[in-house]
């Protein structure tokens, strides 16, 4: 039976016994003992699944949403198991513990987790983590344990969005433009993107830009005060209006 596996052996006593000439009955007996070991192989197996929830349904992960987890743990031994739990070091996992599983016993339902994604999970465009099932028993070999890993893809979106802004300004104070004038330039520079953007610079064939770059730019961050230029106004400008 599954609980001579579980204790690892049957112990069984055998008697017998004889009557005497003389009529006596049972006047000789005589018992044996006989502990039959039972193979045990404890086992446990965990399947982690996750599914990324995309809540504002635009296809790209943003901070806040949420991968949801669910967890598979099943009996692979010969042994029942006692104490069944799931950890993760990176989530907080729900349910549990599983008080008996036994041989070839699956569970789906009892653990579950959220993980909350985070800016840096969307820059390195993928969040792993591994969870650990682990089981009891009475058995040599136990406890047993299992790990699983999941990878979840998260969607990104590199996006950039810059405004340029000139003032012409009246240098020689004479009245409308004229040659030696100047055009200052501002330039705001928007990260409309779900990723951190590095490197940022602006560039202009006609003005030398100063400023930057800028190392770093977060997703709905703005610069309007990092890069400047100014332009010269031209003879051949004004006559081009």
């Amino acid at each position: 039976s599954q609980a001579d596996i579980d204790n690892g052996n049957v112990p069984n006593t055998a008697t017998t016994t004889g009557d005497c000439p003389d009529g006596t009955a049972d006047c000789a007996t005589d018992d044996d003992n006989h502990n039959e070991p039972m193979p045990q192989d404890p086992a446990i197996d965990l399947l982690k699944t996750g599914a990324f929830q995309d809540e504002n349904g635009d296809g790209n992960a943003d901070v806040g949403e949420t991968i949801a987890y669910t967890f598979t743990v099943t009996n692979t031994g010969n042994v029942t198991l006692t104490n069944v739990t799931v950890t993760d070091p990176k989530v907080t996992v729900s349910g549990g513990p599983i008080p008996s599983l036994a041989p070839g016993a699956s569970d789906s339902t009892t653990f579950t987790a959220t993980y909350i994604v985070q800016q840096a999970d969307i820059d390195a465009g993928t969040f792993t983590n591994i969870a650990t099932a682990t089981g009891q028993c009475v058995a040599s070999g136990c406890p047993v344990s299992d790990p699983d890993d999941d990878t979840q893809l998260l969607g990104q979106a590199g996006l950039i969005h810059l405004e340029k802004t000139g003032t012409l300004n009246d240098d020689d104070g004479t009245d409308g433009v004229s040659a030696g004038d100047s055009i200052s330039y501002a330039f705001t520079v928007t990260n409309t993107g779900n990723v951190t953007l590095t490197d940022v610079t602006v560039t202009d064939p006609k003005v030398t830009v100063s400023g930057g770059p800028i190392p770093s730019l977060a997703p709905g961050a703005s610069d309007s005060t990092t890069f400047t230029a100014t332009y010269i106004v031209q003879q051949a400008d004004i006559d081009a209006g």
